[in-house]
């Protein structure tokens, strides 16, 4: 891939679908209830870094109009949220793609991961019983800051990926500072650039 590639997939593409959705005439899933149907409400983590002590579902399971309480107990042999692409390191080594389970089980590695499912009859029981969910965790030190990450004796995020690091990516070319005025370029002609402010 070269910086013309880049710059390709970086044109503007007109959206289509934003019409109706401005307007308020956009129709989701949940605009077309059926008769019998269940709602699901997660129970997601406070945390950014901590390990699950234990999950007790007893009184989820007793709220009037609960189907069910899923935790990652339920979910053995479902399969993995992690889908990359495969991208090709320094040296030819592999993209590190950890084993992401659809509810967390034994960790969880970020605030609102999922760690537990609660499926009842209304949203109401299901955000009810989600509240009962008691969760016991230990929490541990994360890294908040990309240089933080990798430092030595940093906390280690995925056990699979050494470091903290997922690959050794060289970018599009070895030279860094021929990549910086390449994206000073390519900025400086875009028709328009959003600019974020992270406030912590």
């Amino acid at each position: 891939m070269d910086s013309q590639t880049v710059e390709r997939r970086a044109q503007h593409q007109p959206r289509l679908e934003d019409g109706p959705l401005v307007r308020g005439l956009g129709r989701y899933a949940d605009d077309a209830p059926m008769a019998g149907q269940a709602q699901a409400y997660f129970v997601r983590s406070p945390h950014a870094f901590a390990d699950i002590r234990s999950i007790d579902t007893t009184a989820a399971k007793a709220v009037p109009g609960v189907l069910c309480v899923l935790t990652a107990a339920d979910m053995e042999g479902i399969g993995n949220l992690s889908q990359h692409p495969p991208l090709a390191g320094r040296g030819g080594q592999k993209l590190i793609v950890p084993h992401r389970p659809v509810l967390a089980g034994k960790t969880v590695r970020h605030v609102g991961e999922a760690v537990a499912v609660v499926v009842a009859e209304t949203l109401i029981a299901a955000q009810d019983a989600a509240e009962l969910v008691a969760v016991d965790y230990q929490e541990r030190a994360p890294a908040i800051d990309l240089r933080e990450a990798i430092r030595e004796g940093a906390p280690q995020l995925w056990p699979e990926a050494p470091g903290n690091i997922a690959v050794d990516w060289p970018g599009l070319a070895a030279d860094p500072d021929a990549n910086a005025s390449e994206v000073d370029r390519i900025i400086a002609s875009a028709p328009h650039v959003a600019r974020v402010a992270v406030v912590h």
